[in-house]
């Protein structure tokens, strides 16, 4: 019986990574055909269609778990996803881990390299109002699926460190098509660099939700606090932001339960 349940969670977690990755690439094929181009204003057709895009990873996981577990398999994933009663200690690291970083890579890049920081450093992307909102929905939206349902079975199967850099690397893969979209923060950076951030990311955010007893509240506010700052804050951007998340990813992984790898994928009864 304990093999079938381990059964289950595996082909849930397949499941989930194929529609979260399905529905991402079906929006951008049906925009590429009808020629919607891309915007993060909700007034227009693309806006609309990259808001649906941001929750993709949550039909995903309601849809998988409903399927594998039922009705009461997805409440028990609300109950741990949400709960609430940890320490505030990492409600504050969450938020404030990515300025922190952004502000020791800023400082580097100014005494190494006498980098400047922009004039209007404090440049919104959008007005406030939708950036509250879509921080919101977006952190909502992908955590859920990334951090409460794909990474507690990963890290059962790969280790604490082996299941992080994996969901690392499929959140990463997942933004894909953002990188051949026009307009979008993605377009015409390097798909390498960005696997490697948003992995250390992962890392650092998969330390906090293990503090934080596999809640994903730390990791939406980590979430909404980063993308805040790729919104709102313009700062050198240097290969000095890739070695602080670097550093911050082998600090997490100091504080990582044991054992950091492993490899037990198939269940046994």
């Amino acid at each position: 019986m304990q093999a079938i349940g381990k059964q289950k969670e595996i082909s849930s977690l397949f499941f989930f990574v194929l529609v979260s990755y399905a529905q991402i690439w079906l929006l951008y094929g049906i925009g590429k055909l009808l020629g919607i181009s891309f915007s993060m204003d909700p007034r227009q057709l693309g806006g609309l269609f990259y808001l649906f895009g941001a929750a993709a990873p949550l039909f995903a996981t309601m849809v998988a778990t409903v399927i594998s577990s039922g009705r009461e398999g997805l409440n028990h994933l609300f109950r741990r996803s949400f709960g609430w009663r940890f320490s505030p200690i990492w409600y504050l690291l969450a938020i404030f881990i990515p300025f922190a970083v952004t502000a020791a890579s800023t400082w580097a890049a100014i005494s190494f390299i006498n980098a400047e920081i922009p004039k209007h450093w404090f440049s919104p992307a959008f007005g406030i109002g939708f950036l509250l909102f879509f921080l919101i929905w977006d952190g909502l939206g992908e955590e859920v699926g990334w951090r409460g349902l794909a990474l507690p079975l990963l890290q059962d199967r790969l280790g604490s460190l082996g299941g992080n850099i994996l969901v690392g690397i499929i959140w990463a893969l997942w933004h894909l098509p953002l990188f051949f979209m026009p307009g979008s923060f993605q377009y015409g950076n390097s798909l390498i660099i960005y696997v490697y951030l948003i992995t250390c990311w992962s890392i650092v955010i998969g330390l906090l939700v293990n503090k934080a007893q596999g809640s994903v509240l730390v990791a939406i506010l980590f979430h909404e606090s980063a993308n805040f700052i790729a919104f709102t804050i313009r700062y050198p951007q240097t290969y000095y932001v890739l070695f602080m998340w670097g550093v911050a990813a082998a600090i997490a992984t100091v504080f990582l339960p044991r054992p950091l790898f492993k490899l037990q994928w198939k269940s046994h009864s």
